[in-house]
């Protein structure tokens, strides 16, 4: 018997031939578009961050008057008119600044809180305000409001708001002398929105020559809020008589 013809695949059923020049090339292509892919989600996420809200300008890195406050007055709300208030001081309010328009001169942070400027104002273009970094109390304060009168009673009014609900903040008027705390007064507000609310605190001046200073602060337990102030006014009236004062 002769030899059988051997037989070929027609062209067109033929499989196709790729030269490894077409592989290295598709592997390339493959590269290219993975680190294309990557790029894209990468600038997506930068996006994100640089649009979230960040903290307010201005931080403060003070501290504020040494010693141990007293322990929080238990929680209450007080709630005023609107104002307009947001400029300079007004007659009688010894608060250059009630509304921190020109700055934090004379504020200081406690506790190693971030005290910064905020836009979100209640009045005018600027609040103050601190952001909480840790567990323990924290806040700011305003170390030298003027020098106490024996015999005098000063009132402290100011409007808050927190970033969280239910947040719980403490303002004190105390007495500040040779670096010491002295006699204080405290009250507490519990925030239970997120709106302004308005404070007040007094405290009976019993030291010759002691500063008047006022205290904003989360206490330890509190939720590790922002807190925003604005339009910090103090008054002085007649108080109860001191004896020896």
């Amino acid at each position: 018997m002769g030899r059988a013809p051997n037989w070929r695949a027609p062209r067109h059923l033929a499989a196709a031939r790729r030269s490894r020049t077409d592989a290295r090339e598709h592997v390339a292509a493959e590269w290219v578009l993975a680190a294309v892919a990557i790029v894209l989600t990468a600038a997506v996420v930068i996006g994100q961050m640089l649009g979230s809200p960040g903290p307010p300008e201005d931080d403060q890195a003070a501290t504020g008057p040494p010693g141990t406050r007293p322990p929080a007055a238990a929680p209450t709300t007080a709630t005023g008119p609107p104002s307009t208030a947001g400029g300079p001081a007004r007659a009688g309010n010894p608060i250059a600044d009630p509304g921190f328009e020109a700055g934090l001169a004379g504020w200081l942070a406690v506790g190693g809180a971030r005290v910064a400027r905020t836009g979100s104002a209640r009045a005018g273009r600027w609040a103050g305000g601190f952001t909480a970094t840790g567990s323990g109390d924290q806040g700011m304060a305003l170390a030298e409001v003027l020098q106490c009168t024996p015999g005098r009673t000063y009132a402290a009014s100011l409007w808050i708001r927190a970033s969280l609900p239910d947040t719980l903040v403490q303002v004190t008027l105390l007495e500040v002398a040779g670096g010491r705390r002295l006699a204080a007064d405290s009250v507490g507000a519990v925030l239970q929105d997120q709106e302004w609310r308005r404070v007040e605190v007094a405290h009976d001046a019993h030291r010759h020559g002691a500063s008047l200073a006022v205290e904003v602060v989360l206490p330890r337990g509190s939720p590790r809020a922002a807190v925003m102030v604005d339009d910090l006014e103090v008054r002085s009236r007649p108080g109860p008589k001191v004896p020896g004062g």
